[in-house]
């Protein structure tokens, strides 16, 4: 019985949730780095403190339009989802995502609040909340892949360093406005490639590749068509393709709004944890 409902939530979480929860494998391992030049620093710095300042200058954040369409070998899916992120005042990381049926009505919700250390995963047809503490382990368990809760933020604000991971390098190229940053990855033998161009002296993330120790491509992702939204630019078309898995998601997003009001009990689980719910926890999923 377990196994049946481990791959409900499997399933569930890849057409419903994965696709916004865009997971980066990243990896670090023995790969040598170099020693950039001041004048090569100095530059670089700059660059990242601007991806740094749109993510410290984005307190809330509200989608309520966005696209998703989710390919899986032959199999093609379409539907649209919602997402709420905050910053708590205690500095803490609040997401709640839902992805809706065909009348706006939700089909799944999941609910990261570090706060409280929780993470929810409530399939409302089924009347089933997944529910356990918020971290990177439970996180591999549900989606059957690396994901780390900085990897999450990552995607969302086209930013591959908000990990702090922006000291140690294998390359960094430059051609007039274009920029392409080499770095070990999270894992050993793994190599992350991000690329980006410089326009309007504004940094905007492209692309960002993440090869294996024998090369192999693990996972791109491309961000595209930046706008300026409340004065802080962000992309609006986000895609992410998985070739070994034979997976690619791509998100477009028709209305986002920046530092609106967003009250806390939006981020609370407890209103998906009736009685009529049936409430298993995640460490159910690793037996």
């Amino acid at each position: 019985m377990l196994y049946i409902q481990k791959y409900i939530a499997i399933a569930w979480t890849k057409i419903y949730v994965f696709c916004f929860l865009l997971a980066f494998v990243g990896c670090t391992g023995s790969t040598t780095t170099i020693e950039l030049s001041p004048a090569t620093r100095a530059e670089l710095d700059a660059i990242l403190n601007t991806l740094q300042a749109r993510y410290d200058l984005t307190g809330s954040l509200k989608i309520t339009r966005m696209m998703v369409t989710i390919e899986e070998g032959e199999q093609r899916e379409e539907l649209r989802e919602s997402l709420w992120y905050k910053r708590s005042e205690n500095g803490g990381e609040l997401l709640h995502i839902q992805a809706l049926g065909g009348m706006n009505e939700p089909r799944g919700i999941a609910i990261a609040n570090q706060d409280k250390n929780q993470f929810l995963l409530h399939l409302v047809n089924e009347q089933k909340a997944y529910v356990g503490p918020l971290s990177d382990g439970v996180l591999r368990e549900i989606f059957g892949v690396d994901l780390r809760v900085s990897d999450v933020l990552s995607a969302i604000f086209a930013n591959p360093f908000l990990d702090g991971r922006t000291a140690n390098f294998i390359s960094v190229e430059s051609s007039g406005a274009k920029f392409i940053i080499k770095r070990p990855g999270v894992q050993t033998g793994h190599m992350e490639t991000i690329t980006f161009f410089i326009r309007e002296d504004e940094p905007r993330v492209t692309e960002w590749h993440i090869h294996d120790e024998n090369g192999t491509l693990e996972q791109r992702a491309t961000f595209a068509d930046y706008r300026e939204v409340s004065g802080i630019l962000r992309p609006h078309k986000v895609e992410i393709e998985r070739p070994i898995e034979q997976t690619r998601v791509a998100v477009k997003i028709a209305k986002v709004e920046l530092n609106v009001e967003i009250k806390d009990s939006k981020f609370d689980p407890e209103p998906f944890l009736g009685e009529d719910i049936e409430i298993i926890p995640l460490s159910e999923l690793r037996k």
